[in-house]
C-alpha cells in the first residue's frame, strides 16, 4: 500500500513537472518572439557636457541635439564646393534620408527655380547657380555661445522648432557677391523611419514662419563659430 501510494505521489509530481516545463516553454517563445520584433538598435542621445553626469532615455534628443542636427544638415544643404549647378542637387540628394519628402520636394523645386529665374520682372531666364560657390557658417551669440537652450522650441507631439543665425557667403569666379546674414526657423520631426540610413531618428521638415529672415547686423560685426568638418551621409551629422 504504501508502494503504491509513493507511485501515485510520484505520478503528480511528474505531471506538475510537464506542466511547468511547457509554462517555461512557452514564456521563452514569447521572449524569443518579442526579442526578435524588438528594435536591433537603441538611440541614446548624451548631453554635450558629461562632467555631471547625466540621467538619459531612450529615443529622447534634448534641446542641443535638435539644434545640432538641423544645422548640419542645413551647413551641408548649403555648401556648394565648386558650381552651385550642380552642386546644389548633390547636397540636396546626399541628405536625402535626413529630410522629410515635403522638404525634399521643396528643395528640388527651390534648386529648378534657382536654375530658370525670372527675376528682373521682365520673364528672362537667369541662372542662379551655375559657377557659384555658397558656404554657411554658424554665428555666435551674443555672449559667444554657439547653443542656448532658447534657440530650439518643443511643439510636441516629436516636433521642435530649432532658430539658426547663419552667415552666407557667396561666389563667382573668386568673386564675392553676397554676404549676409540669415535667421532660419528650421522645423524638425521625429522621423524613425530607417535607422539604418538615419540613425538619429530626426528629419526636417521645412521652415516655420516667418521663413528664413535676413538679419539687420551687418556681416562685419558678426562673430562667427570656428568651422569644423562637414558631415558626410553616412555619419551623423
Amino acid at each position: 500500500m504504501a508502494y503504491r501510494n509513493d507511485n501515485e505521489n510520484l505520478k503528480v509530481r511528474l505531471k506538475y513537472c510537464q506542466g511547468v516545463i511547457a509554462l517555461l516553454v512557452l514564456m521563452i517563445a514569447g521572449l524569443g518572439v518579442g526579442w526578435d520584433r524588438a528594435r536591433q538598435e537603441a538611440v541614446i542621445h548624451l548631453p554635450p557636457n558629461l562632467e555631471d553626469g547625466a540621467q538619459v532615455k531612450l529615443n529622447q534628443p534634448q534641446r542641443s541635439h535638435i539644434f545640432a542636427f538641423a544645422s548640419r544638415i542645413l551647413q551641408v544643404i548649403n555648401h556648394w564646393q565648386s558650381n552651385g549647378a550642380t552642386d546644389y542637387g548633390k547636397a540636396i540628394d546626399s541628405v536625402k534620408p535626413y529630410l522629410t519628402p515635403r522638404f525634399y520636394a521643396e528643395l528640388k523645386y527651390d534648386l529648378e527655380q534657382r536654375l530658370i529665374n525670372p527675376v528682373d520682372g521682365t520673364g528672362t531666364a537667369v541662372d542662379e547657380l551655375t559657377g557659384r560657390v555658397r558656404s554657411m557658417q554658424i554665428l555666435l551669440a551674443s555672449d559667444h555661445k554657439i547653443f542656448a537652450d532658447d534657440r530650439v522650441t518643443a511643439r510636441g507631439q516629436g516636433e521642435w522648432v530649432a532658430q539658426l543665425d547663419m552667415h552666407i557667403e557667396e561666389q563667382v569666379k573668386g568673386m564675392l557677391v553676397k554676404s549676409v546674414n540669415v535667421r532660419y526657423p528650421v522645423r524638425v520631426v521625429r522621423y524613425d523611419v530607417d535607422l539604418n540610413a538615419n540613425q538619429w531618428g530626426l528629419a526636417l521638415d521645412g521652415y516655420a514662419d516667418p521663413g528664413p529672415t535676413r538679419l539687420s547686423q551687418q556681416p562685419a560685426a558678426i562673430t562667427l563659430a570656428h568651422p569644423k568638418q562637414l558631415p558626410t551621409p553616412g555619419n551623423r551629422p
